[in-house]
C-alpha cells in the first residue's frame, strides 16, 4: 500500500549560511543535551521506492533550542525524499551529507520538551549500520561558523568506538517487525529474508559435526597425507638450504626458534630447503609449487620447491601442521590453482593504517593470497602521499566541517565536525614503503588502486583548493596545471553515493597530467622495494557527468581523437589511461565496468599495456550482468573473479539488522557460502535473486549475452573485497574479513572434486560438499581461528544455533570446536556448554559462542 507522500522538501546544494545567534557555550549544552533518535517505520510502504522512518528531538539542555540561527549536519546513505512537518526543512549538501535547518514556523524547543516527525528517504534501510553517527550542531559566532557534536549520536563509549552495532549506534531504535527489517512486500515483489532464529541456525549446521583428531592444512594442498607419528623439534634441528632459499630458511627458522646453516649433507635433525621439480596429479608444474616430506624414520624435513615463493608456501604448511614442537609424519605434493589469490582493501571510507596492513599481510601470506589490491583514493579520501602534489593529503586525507572542503572534505560517513580516527589519515611515504618491504618478504605484491575518472571526489576538491591557493598568488598557470574541474560545467548528476562533482573532466590535459604525476609518485615509491607491476584506475561507477561541460562540448565538436559524443568519454580515458601506464612499463587493472559501457567491452587493441584485466564484481543474478567476466575474457583481457555474490565481505553474515554491513548484492554472506564458490562455472553458483527467491543457472543463462567462457587462460584468478562505509575500527575490519577470507583462500589455491559445472551435478555432489565443508569448518574451529585469537586478530564469532528438546539444550556452530556458552538467567552469568553432556533447562535460555575474552552476539532459545 503506497502511502500518502509527506511534505516535500528541498535537494539543491546548500550554498549559503545564514544570520546565526547562539553563543558557543549555549551551543556545546545543546549538543550534550539534545537527545536524537532514529526509526525505521516501515520499508515496504511503496515496494523498493521509499522507506518511512522518524526522527526525534529532545531538549535535555538547560537551553533552549532556539527558532532559527542553527542547523544540524548530518550524514544519511538514502536520499532524502520528503518530510511531515514545515518547521524543517532538509537540504542535501554533497554526498551522504544533508542539513536539517528551522524554517519560520518552528517554535523555540524548550527543555524538556520533544519534537517528532516522520520522513520519506529513497529505497530501504534495514539494519542499524544504515545510520550514520556523529551528528553536529552549526551556528555563528562573530562571523564564524562554529559546531557542536550532538552527543546522543556520537558513536564511541570513553573514547572508543564499541564492535556491536547496539552499542556504537545507541540512538538508532531496534528493528522489531518486518516491516522494519524487509525492503519491499507486495504481490509483485516480496522480500523473503527474516533475521535467523536460534533454530534456523540450529538447523543449518545440522550436518556438521565435531572430527577428532583432526590434521590438516588451510588451504587444503592438492595431495596431502598426515600420518600418527611425529618428530619433535628442539634445538638441536636446524634449516638448511640451497642457493637461492636463504630467506625463505631464515623466515621458517625463525618461526621455529631454530638456527641456519649452509648446506650440508642431509642427516637427522635438518630442515632442508631446496630447488626440486613438482608433480601434481601427473603434470608438471612451474610456479609456486613445492614437496614437503615430514620424515619420522630419518628425523628429517625436505622441502623442494620450483620457486622461492614455492619454499615459502611449504614453510606455511609445516608451520599449520605442527602442534606444539611436534609435527607429524607428512607428505604433500602442492601447486595453486590460481595464481592471482588477492583480497582489495579499501583503505579510504574508513582509514587501515601501516599496521593494520601489516598485520593483515601476515595473515595473508598464511592463507597462501598473494595480492594485496590496495584502494588508496575514493570520494571520500586520499591516502597516498605523493610528495609532487601535497594538496592531496593536506586536504584530502581529511574530514571536518568546512563547506567550501578548501581545508578538508566534508565530513561523509558520520566523522563528525572534526573527523575522526577512523576517518582522518593517509600513508606516508616511509609507511608505504614498509608495507612493501614486508609484502616482499611474504610474497604478495601490492597493487595501488586510484580511482578514475569517477570516485573522485577527493582528488577534485584537493585539486581545487590548490587551483585557489595559487590563484590567490597570482599563479594561473600553476592553479591549472593540475586542475581535475570545468568550472562552467552545469551537468547535472548524482553518483550512486549522492555525489554531484566526482568525475574529473576527462576532456582537460590537465587531467592526464595529474594522472601522469600521480603514477610516476606510486613508481617511484615502489621503486628499489618491490617494483610496480599494475596500476589498477578503478574506472567504476562513473555517473552522467560532461554532458554540460563546455569544455568536452568543444572537444567533441573539434571530433577529437574520434570522439563524436559524450557517451564515447569513458573509453577514451580508458585509452589514455593505457598509454600513461604503458609509458611507465605497467600493466593495467580495472573494474569490469571501468572496461565497457553498456555491456559492450573496449576494443582490446586499443589498450597498449602488455596486460589489462579487470575485476568481474557486479553479478546479481536477476540483473542479467553476471556474464560480464565472461564477455571480458572472451575480449581479450584478463579477468579476476571478484563476484559481489561470493566475496564481499562488507555484506552481512546473516539478514539480521544487528548485523554490521550493506546488502545491495546478496542480503547476507557466511562463510560457507564463499566456500562454496565454484570458479568453473560461474552461472553454476546461481543460488537466490536480491529477495531470497531461488532462481537457476538456466534462468541466468537465459538473460546472459555471453553463455560460455571461450578463453579460460584469461582467468587469473580469484579476489574479495572489502568495503568500509560501516567499518570503522580494527576489530570490525578484522571481524568482518575473517573467516570469511579463509574461505576465499580455500577455493583460490584448492579445486574440490564437488565443484560442479551444472545443476544437476551441484545436487548430486551436495553431500561430498557439505562433508568438505565440515572438514574445513573443524579445521577452522579448531586450529585456525584460536591460533588466529592468539595472534589478536578480531574474527567473527558467530551466533550459535541450538533448541531445545524434551528440556535439553541442543547447539551447534558452523565452526565446530568453538565454545559455546549458556544463561539461564538472561546474561547475568554464564556456563560453559558441553555437546557431550547437554545441559537440562527451562526456557528461556541464552546461548553465545566465545573465544578468549570475546563473544558473539547472543540469540535467545525459547
Amino acid at each position: 500500500m503506497i502511502k500518502k507522500p509527506l511534505l516535500s522538501i528541498a535537494l539543491a546544494a546548500a550554498c549559503c549560511s545564514q544570520a546565526y545567534a547562539i553563543t558557543p557555550a549555549s551551543l556545546n549544552q545543546l549538543g550534550n543535551g539534545l537527545d536524537v533518535t532514529y526509526s525505521v517505520l516501515d520499508n515496504t510502504q511503496d515496494e523498493w521506492r521509499t522507506f518511512r522512518g522518524a526522527l526525534s528531538l529532545t531538549n535535555n539542555s538547560a537551553t533552549d533550542l532556539p527558532a532559527s540561527g542553527w542547523a544540524i549536519y548530518f550524514s544519511h546513505i538514502r536520499m532524502f525524499k520528503t518530510v511531515a512537518t514545515s518547521a524543517l526543512k532538509v537540504t542535501h549538501v554533497n554526498g551522504d551529507i544533508f542539513k536539517l535547518e528551522p524554517t519560520s514556523q518552528f517554535q523555540p524547543l524548550k527543555p524538556g520538551e520533544t519534537f517528532n516527525f516522520e520522513f520519506d528517504a529513497g529505497d530501504w534501510l534495514v539494519a542499524k549500520t544504515d545510520v550514520m553517527p556523529n551528528w553536529y550542531l552549526v551556528s555563528e559566532d562573530k562571523g564564524q561558523e562554529i559546531t557542536a557534536l550532538i552527543t546522543s549520536t556520537s558513536n564511541t563509549i570513553n573514547g572508543k568506538v564499541p564492535v556491536k552495532p547496539s552499542d556504537e549506534l545507541p540512538f538508532v531504535s531496534d528493528f522489531t517487525s518486518a516491516k522494519q527489517w524487509k525492503r519491499y512486500n507486495s504481490s509483485a515483489l516480496a522480500d523473503h529474508y527474516d533475521p535467523f532464529t536460534a533454530k534456523d541456525r540450529y538447523e543449518r549446521n545440522a550436518d556438521l559435526n565435531e572430527i577428532d583428531n583432526l590434521a590438516g592444512v588451510v588451504p587444503t594442498p592438492a595431495a596431502i597425507t598426515v600420518g600418527t607419528e611425529t618428530v619433535t623439534l628442539n634445538n638441536n634441528w636446524v634449516v638448511t638450504f640451497d642457493n637461492g632459499y636463504q630467506e625463505q630458511a631464515e623466515y621458517l627458522a625463525k618461526q621455529l626458534g631454530l638456527q641456519t646453516v649452509n648446506w650440508t649433507p642431509a642427516t637427522s635433525n635438518t630442515i632442508h630447503i631446496g630447488w626440486g621439480s613438482v608433480t601434481v596429479d601427473g603434470q608438471q608444474k612451474w610456479a609456486e609449487a613445492y614437496n614437503l616430506d615430514v620424515n619420522t624414520t630419518t628425523n628429517t624435513i625436505k622441502i623442494k620447491a620450483v620457486d622461492q615463493a614455492g619454499a615459502f608456501y611449504a614453510a606455511q604448511t609445516l608451520l599449520q601442521l605442527k602442534n606444539g614442537m611436534a609435527i607429524p609424519s607428512a607428505n604433500v605434493a602442492d601447486a595453486p590453482r590460481f595464481h592471482y589469490r588477492g583480497l582489495s582493501i579499501d583503505t579510504i571510507r574508513n582509514f587501515r593504517n601501516k599496521d593494520s596492513m601489516l598485520q593483515l599481510l601476515e595473515q595473508m601470506a598464511t592463507l597462501k593470497l598473494n595480492k594485496l589490491h590496495l584502494r588508496l583514493a575514493d570520494d571520500e579520501g586520499w591516502r597516498i602521499e605523493i610528495a609532487a602534489l601535497p594538496e592531496l593529503t593536506k586536504v584530502g586525507s581529511k574530514r571536518c566541517h568546512d563547506v567550501t572542503e578548501q581545508k578538508c572534505l566534508l565530513p561523509f560517513l558520520g566523522a563528525g565536525p572534526d573527523g575522526t580516527a577512523e576517518s582522518n589519515g593517509f600513508f606516508s611515504a616511509e609507511d608505504y614503503r614498509e608495507i612493501l618491504r614486508v609484502a616482499k618478504n611474504l610474497n604478495i605484491e601490492v597493487i595501488p588502486e586510484l580511482d578514475m575518472p569517477g570516485h573522485a571526489h577527493a582528488a577534485i576538491k584537493s585539486m581545487e583548493a590548490r587551483y585557489h591557493n595559487f590563484i590567490k598568488q597570482g599563479d594561473a598557470a600553476k592553479a591549472n596545471e593540475y586542475l581535475l574541474t570545468d568550472f562552467n560545467d552545469k551537468t547535472e548528476y548524482h553518483s550512486v553515493q549522492m555525489f554531484n562533482d566526482n568525475a574529473m573532466n576527462v576532456c582537460m590535459e590537465s587531467t592526464y597530467k595529474f594522472v601522469d604525476t600521480v603514477v610516476a609518485g606510486l613508481v617511484a615509491l615502489h621503486q628499489d622495494i618491490q617494483p610496480l607491476k599494475t596500476f589498477h584506475f578503478g574506472g567504476d561507477e562513473v555517473a552522467g557527468a560532461w554532458k554540460d561541460s563546455p569544455i568536452c562540448q568543444n572537444f567533441i565538436a573539434n571530433n577529437n581523437k574520434g570522439v563524436t559524443d559524450v557517451s564515447e568519454l569513458s573509453r577514451y580515458f580508458v585509452e589514455r589511461i593505457s598509454t600513461i601506464t604503458a609509458n611507465h612499463g605497467l600493466n593495467l587493472g580495472g573494474w569490469e565496468d571501468g572496461l565497457m559501457h553498456n555491456n559492450k567491452v573496449y576494443p582490446r587493441s586499443q589498450m597498449v599495456n602488455k596486460q589489462v584485466a579487470g575485476n568481474a564484481w557486479q553479478n546479481i543474478w536477476e540483473w542479467g550482468v553476471a556474464d560480464r567476466a565472461y564477455n571480458l575474457a572472451n575480449n581479450g583481457y584478463g579477468v579476476v573473479y571478484n563476484q559481489a555474490s561470493h566475496f564481499y565481505f562488507d555484506h552481512p553474515y546473516e539478514p539480521d539488522p544487528e548485523e554490521r554491513g550493506y546488502y545491495w548484492a546478496p542480503r547476507f554472506t557466511d562463510t560457507r557460502k564463499s566456500f562454496g564458490f565454484m570458479p568453473d562455472d560461474l552461472f553454476a553458483n546461481a543460488d537466490f535473486t536480491r529477495a531470497g527467491v531461488p532462481i537457476t543457472k538456466e534462468e541466468v543463462l537465459a538473460k546472459a549475452g555471453v553463455k560460455s567462457l571461450e578463453r579460460p587462460e584469461n582467468v587469473l584468478g580469484l579476489q574479495g573485497s572489502i568495503w568500509a562505509e560501516t567499518i570503522r575500527t580494527e576489530e570490525q575490519f578484522e571481524g568482518m574479513l575473517f573467516p570469511r577470507a579463509i574461505a576465499l583462500a580455500e577455493r583460490a589455491w584448492h579445486t574440490a572434486p564437488w565443484e560442479a559445472h551444472d545443476n544437476n551435478k551441484v545436487a548430486a555432489d551436495k553431500p561430498a560438499r557439505n562433508a568438505d565443508y565440515n572438514r574445513f569448518a573443524n579445521l577452522l574451529g579448531q586450529q585456525i581461528l584460536p591460533d588466529m585469537e592468539a595472534d589478536g586478530i578480531s574474527f567473527n564469532l558467530p551466533v550459535p544455533g541450538a533448541v531445545i528438546e524434551a528440556g535439553v539444550l541442543k547447539a551447534n556452530s558452523p565452526f565446530p570446536g568453538l565454545a559455546i556458552e549458556y544463561s539461564t538467567d538472561n546474561g547475568q552469568s554464564w556456563q560453559a556448554y558441553d555437546q557431550a553432556n547437554p545441559p537440562a533447562v527451562a526456557a528461556p535460555v541464552k546461548v553465545r559462542t566465545v573465544s578468549g575474552e570475546r563473544s558473539s552476539r547472543t540469540t535467545n532459545v525459547n
